[in-house]
Parts: structure tokens; C-alpha cells; sequence
């Protein structure tokens, strides 16, 4: 049985820019922080010119609304003489949410190199200032949130793979596997059992556990699991199981009168 926990709290307004949107073959989750402002994270690995965003990195950052509903930040760049070093100096960006023709929506964004001016981008979609250049990106789908337990529980069986523990197991190694959830990846994962923590390791976009309980004894054993995504949401659940008793191996009685052959 699993038992999962998930505490979150539900916005009271969504802003139009949060969402998943497309961008360079990847994937950018622009959330609210803390103080109000917006930040872009890497969902799948995205590039910028001919360098790399990684999952988890802060692409964009202190995103905030202007008067005019445009969005002003800064956008991470990488050095031009040296192969995809991170620039410490970012550049200042634009953002502003707009609608196709065909009613769908879209991120245009505009970028200026760091040190430049301030690139624009008004409700007609027109723009200015702008040093470097700028992109369409899809909107792929909205946040993922967890506002329920039921919602975390969910999310953590569709994350996890364990096996069945409606029987005892009868081998004392298995294995668990663990997956991305959708538009929000893992960033780590936790596996213990009986005080002991295993190791995750990661095979491209799945993650696996070897779990083995050698050495202890018989009786009922809980597998813990926790999930941090990229996204700050903590999965947590557990399953128990329950080692099969050995059983004795017997040799088959030998006879004391061995067969003999006839004859004469």
C-alpha cells in the first residue's frame, strides 16, 4: 500500500505567462517566486545560440509585470570567447504573452546582449531596443500543482515503480524505478530502508534503485521514497513488504535394499 504526502499551496490568481512554454527544442516553466517576481526554469534541456541550458537551471529570472503587460527580466547568457561558460553578467529581456490568429497562445520573448538597453515589446507585438533577437515559443501546458493529497499520491504512483507486495518476496534483491512527471522532472530522489539510504542512479530521463535485503532478518521491511522535482514539489510514499520464510531442502530417502538385477 502506498502512502503518500504532499503539502502545497494553490495561487489565488494564475498570471497569463505561467505556464509551460516551448523553446529551442526544450522546455522553460515560468513560476512565481516568493517575492512576486517570475523566474524561468529548464524542463528539458534547452539551447541559446549554440550553448546548453541543463534541467533545473534558472534560465530567465526577476521577471516582473509592467505597466503596459509586458514582462522585463533578465535572461542568462554565456561568455562569446570561451566554449559555454556561464556569464555572470545577464542580459536584459522582454516577455509578452500574445494570441495567434487561431486563438492559441504564445510567448514572444526578445533578448539584448548584457551591458545593452532594455528590449520592449508593445501590445501590437511590435519591438524595440532589442540588440540580439527574438523568439515565438508555444505554450506546451499549464504549471503542474498539487493542491490535495489525493493530487500527490497520484503524481507519486505514476513517478514510481515498485513491485507487488501482496506476497512475501521470495528474493532479497529487487529493483525500483522512478520517472519524470510530466513538465516537472526529478532533481533528486531519496531511497531508504531499515535506516539505510540506496543509491539512484539516472539512465538518460528514468532513474533506478537497487534495493537489497541481505543480511537482515526475517520480517516486514517499509521502502521510503521522497522526490524533490525541478519545480520545488516534494513527492513522498512508502511500501512494505515481507521477506518469504526459507524453506528446508530434504533429500529423498534411500532405499535399503537396493534394487538388484536378475538373472542366472
Amino acid at each position: 500500500m502506498f502512502l503518500a504526502l504532499q503539502c502545497s499551496t494553490t495561487q489565488a490568481s494564475v498570471s497569463p505567462i505561467e505556464a509551460v512554454w516551448a523553446f529551442n527544442g526544450g522546455e522553460v516553466a515560468v513560476v512565481r517566486q516568493a517575492d512576486g517576481a517570475y523566474a524561468g526554469i529548464v524542463d528539458a534541456p534547452t539551447t541559446f545560440a549554440r550553448c546548453s541550458h541543463p534541467v533545473g537551471e534558472q534560465m530567465w529570472s526577476r521577471m516582473r509585470l509592467q505597466p503596459d503587460g509586458s514582462y522585463w527580466g533578465l535572461h542568462q547568457w554565456f561568455f562569446e570567447s570561451e566554449p559555454c561558460q556561464l556569464n555572470p553578467t545577464l542580459g536584459p529581456s522582454a516577455w509578452r504573452v500574445m494570441t495567434a490568429t487561431n486563438g492559441s497562445r504564445y510567448l514572444l520573448v526578445c533578448f539584448s546582449a548584457p551591458g545593452s538597453t532594455q528590449p520592449t515589446i508593445a501590445a501590437s507585438g511590435a519591438t524595440e531596443h532589442v540588440t540580439y533577437r527574438c523568439y515565438e515559443s508555444a505554450q506546451l501546458a499549464p504549471i503542474p500543482v498539487q493542491s490535495s493529497a489525493a493530487t500527490a499520491a497520484a503524481r507519486f504512483k505514476d513517478a514510481v515503480t515498485l513491485p507487488s507486495n501482496r506476497r512475501c518476496l521470495s528474493t532479497r534483491v529487487f529493483r525500483i524505478h522512478l520517472h519524470n512527471p510530466p513538465f516537472d522532472p526529478i532533481k533528486e530522489a531519496v531511497v531508504r530502508l531499515h535506516g539505510r539510504r540506496f543509491a539512484v542512479l539516472r539512465r538518460g530521463a528514468n532513474y533506478s534503485s537497487t534495493i537489497s535485503l541481505r543480511g537482515l532478518p526475517r520480517g516486514t521491511f517499509t521502502v521510503m521514497i521522497r522526490i524533490t522535482t525541478v519545480l520545488g514539489h516534494h513527492l513522498s510514499g512508502s511500501r512494505s513488504y515481507r521477506t518469504c520464510v526459507s524453506r528446508r531442502h530434504t533429500r529423498p530417502p534411500v532405499s535399503k535394499h537396493p534394487h538388484r538385477p536378475s538373472g542366472g
